[in-house]
């Protein structure tokens, strides 16, 4: 990797995220006019800031460490640090930490003091410019969550916050970059329009536009099966890239044309978690037709 300065890699760090890197966490609720409603305020995933880290300064050029913090009298934390290579100066670190959170304590905290020292290094600092989001929110068990059918609000709002600062975000980094690839594209590419891979009652989330070109890059399905014991039907799927890397993603509804060897562009991934385990979805997908892929 090319030797960067330290301006140079600042810049690069703080760069605004794409709004699927993103989640949403609820702030605080209260009662408006007969109903619940919340406050929600973002967050970079820690896969995103990961892979953030690993395209400025290389994966060899950065670490992080965590400590446990004991609090008199407080809720246990943990801190982490994060630490940079520079040429001239060698390793620097960053600290910040957090509390361990309700569900899962330690996983939380680890995972929510990676995400403030990340802020330590200009990593999704730009949020705090965000002004306060209202959204509706329901009742899940004993706690109260974000409704899924926000989530387009949520990222108007985050991509109206970088427009009114005339800042642009960078292409997705989190689970979208699984499978994304250049986002270059020759002219003469033909125009085509998107299939969503969720049938849009079910879909958490929808294209706000139609898809009408055909990115460079493309994956293929390697692997498909049905999935077993589920009321409606679904679907497993294994996903390569040009560059080798492979994802399982599950698809609702009957895709035919979802078959070892069909070249897929333009997809769209989400996460979505039962219980404590957290799986992939294909929401959205082009297919490329035999006679326009590459030889």
């Amino acid at each position: 990797m090319a030797k960067k300065d330290a301006q140079t890699i600042q810049a690069e760090l703080a760069r605004p995220f794409a709004p699927e890197d993103l989640e949403w966490r609820l702030q605080r609720t209260f009662e408006s006019k007969g109903q619940m409603a919340g406050i929600a305020v973002p967050y970079v995933t820690n896969r995103a800031i990961m892979n953030r880290l690993d395209a400025v300064v290389g994966p060899d050029g950065w670490y992080n460490e965590f400590k446990p913090w004991h609090g008199a009298g407080k809720k246990e934390a943990q801190i982490c640090g994060i630490s940079i290579f520079f040429e001239d100066r060698g390793f620097i670190t960053k600290w910040d930490g957090a509390e361990d959170s309700d569900i899962e304590p330690i996983k939380g905290g680890l995972s929510d003091s990676m995400k403030r020292a990340a802020v330590q290094w200009g990593i999704g600092r730009v949020l705090y410019n965000m002004d306060t989001v209202f959204v509706d929110v329901e009742q899940r068990g004993k706690s109260w969550m974000i409704k899924k059918s926000a989530r387009p609000k949520l990222d108007k709002a985050y991509l109206d916050m970088l427009k009114a600062l005339k800042l642009e975000p960078a292409s997705a980094g989190g689970i979208q970059s699984l499978l994304a690839g250049s986002d270059e594209e020759p002219d003469d590419m033909p125009k085509r329009t998107g299939t969503p891979a969720i049938p849009p009652e079910d879909a958490q989330t929808a294209p706000e536009k139609k898809l009408e070109r055909l990115p460079k890059t493309a994956c293929m399905v390697i692997e498909k099966h049905k999935c077993k014991g589920m009321n409606s039907n679904h679907s497993r799927v294994k996903l390569k890239n040009a560059e080798g890397k492979e994802i399982t993603a599950f698809v609702q509804g009957e895709h035919p044309m979802l078959v070892p060897g069909t070249v897929l562009v333009n997809t769209k991934l989400a996460t979505r978690q039962q219980n404590s385990v957290a799986y992939y979805v294909l929401e959205f997908y082009e297919i490329v037709p035999p006679d326009q892929r590459a030889a």
